[in-house]
């Protein structure tokens, strides 16, 4: 016996409305409750290293524009390039529209309300100290809303310094190089005190006297003198083999120049990926460079 076909049913045309109408409301819903993407701070910084940490929290700030890291090496590729931190750019840095500009107070203070044309907030920090510096970075990870992601990140620069430290000082004569002249580096600069922390036993960590720069002290013959450095270290400003090459030339007149060039443990022209600006969370790999060099024996084979 056969079984009569069976009637396909349609669903009511209002039925099918209302489904989708009920899978709308429920689809709108789960969006709505998913949270709104973040809203990235736009950052100008006059320091280079302020835009290598901002590198850390990606999802809260992004850098628009940026000062040079040297004069051959510019920001990369979609920041806008202000030029020198002695004098960035003001018309590129309007063009930037940054809601956030990052600046050194000892070097821009005088440039806060030019800086702040357009509306954009001025965050001047302290870059003298390697304290200072973490703390500044700490107000710029508070500012941009990626303060836990940045203390993190100093947390780890501060453990990378003290692993690097010297279990015994070693009698140090920093000297920054310029054409021309030879400065001695105080304790009042991120440098001199990265080797307090490091203890390098800084001779000329109090010096006193004309400064070009804050911390940056120039001082007689007379004064090196009296200095019996088991190490030299020299900041070069340009071409360091030029200024290697200014120090031999001191050397070579005799005097309390060639007793710096005879020190135990040598002179080394610092390189100035490292050593000519403040590294910011990069403070590890340069104190490790320094403990390399005071303790050869200690780098890898």
């Amino acid at each position: 016996m056969k079984h009569p076909a069976r009637r396909t049913r349609r669903a009511h045309p209002g039925a099918v409305l209302a489904t989708f109408a009920w899978l709308g409301l429920l689809f709108g819903a789960a969006r709505a409750a998913e949270p709104p993407a973040p809203v990235r701070v736009r950052v100008a910084t006059l320091l280079p290293f302020v835009a290598d940490a901002l590198a850390r929290v990606p999802e809260h700030a992004v850098v628009v524009a940026s000062v040079r890291k040297s004069s051959v090496d510019a920001p990369p590729q979609g920041v806008i390039d202000l030029g020198s931190p002695h004098a960035p750019s003001l018309e590129r840095l309007a063009e930037s529209a940054a809601q956030l500009v990052v600046a050194d107070r000892a070097l821009h203070a005088t440039l806060a309300d030019k800086l702040a044309r357009g509306g954009a907030e001025v965050l001047l920090i302290d870059t003298d100290s390697v304290d200072r510096t973490l703390a500044g970075l700490a107000e710029v990870g508070k500012r941009v809303g990626g303060a836990t992601e940045m203390e993190r990140a100093i947390a780890e620069t501060r453990a990378g310094i003290a692993a690097a430290a010297l279990a015994q000082p070693v009698s140090t004569l920093p000297l920054f190089g310029a054409p021309g002249s030879f400065l001695v580096i105080t304790d009042r600069t991120w440098l001199g005190d990265l080797l307090d922390q490091l203890n390098f036993h800084n001779l000329t960590r109090e010096s006193s006297g004309k400064e070009s720069f804050p911390g940056y002290v120039l001082v007689s013959d007379e004064v090196l003198a009296g200095m019996q450095p088991a190490l030299v270290l020299v900041v070069a400003h340009g071409d360091p083999a030029a200024i290697r090459a200014a120090f031999e030339r001191r050397a070579e007149g005799g005097g309390p120049w060639q007793g710096l060039r005879d020190a135990r443990l040598g002179v080394h022209v610092l390189d100035p990926e490292y050593f000519a600006a403040n590294p910011g969370l990069a403070l590890p790999e340069t104190a490790r460079r320094l403990r390399r060099i005071a303790l050869p024996e200690t780098a890898p084979q």
